[in-house]
C-alpha cells in the first residue's frame, strides 16, 4: 500500500468503526436474510414451474429436518431454512471482514501511521472502482427487473 492508500484506508475505517461491530453484524444479518428470501422465492418458483408440486421427503432431509418440514410445511420450511442459512453466512462474512479490517487498521497505527484529520480528496481514478461496482449492480438490477416483467407479460409468472 502506498502512503496515500494507507491514509484513505485509515480515514475511512476510522469513520466506519465508530458504528461498532454490532451494527456491522446486524447489517450482515439483514443483507443475508434478504438474500435468503430472494433465493427461496426463486427456488420455489423454479420448483413449481409447469404445475409441479414442491415437497420435502423425510428420507432425503433426515429425521430432524423432515420433522421440522412436516410441521412447517414445505414452502415455509424452504423460506425458514434459506433465510437462516443466508443470514448466518452474512454474519460470518461480516465477522471475517471486520476482523481483517481491524487487524490492518491497528497494524498501520502500530507502524506509526496516523488517521488523517480531513477526508482525503479522491481522484477520478480512485472513484472509478466505486462507479464500476454501482453501475454493475444497476445493470444487473435492470436485467432482473426486465426478466421479471418479461415473465409477467408472457404469463408464466
Amino acid at each position: 500500500m502506498t502512503n496515500r492508500e494507507e491514509s484513505i484506508f485509515l480515514w475511512g475505517w476510522a469513520r466506519r468503526r465508530r458504528e461498532g461491530q454490532r451494527v456491522t453484524l446486524v447489517r450482515g444479518l439483514l443483507i443475508g436474510a434478504i438474500g435468503g428470501f430472494v433465493f427461496a422465492a426463486i427456488m420455489l418458483f423454479a420448483m413449481t414451474q409447469g404445475g409441479a408440486s414442491f415437497g420435502v421427503s423425510e428420507e432425503a432431509a433426515g429425521p430432524i429436518l423432515g420433522a421440522i418440514a412436516r410441521v412447517l410445511g414445505p414452502t415455509l420450511f424452504l423460506f425458514v431454512i434459506s433465510i437462516a442459512a443466508f443470514a448466518g453466512l452474512g454474519v460470518f462474512v461480516s465477522i471475517v471482514i471486520w476482523r481483517r479490517m481491524e487487524w490492518r487498521y491497528h497494524a498501520l497505527l502500530e507502524a506509526g501511521r496516523h488517521v488523517p484529520a480531513d477526508e482525503p480528496v479522491l481522484t477520478a481514478a480512485e472513484k472509478r472502482t466505486k462507479w464500476i461496482i454501482v453501475g454493475g449492480f444497476g445493470l444487473l438490477s435492470l436485467f432482473l427487473l426486465g426478466m421479471v416483467l418479461w415473465e409477467i407479460q408472457s404469463g408464466t409468472l
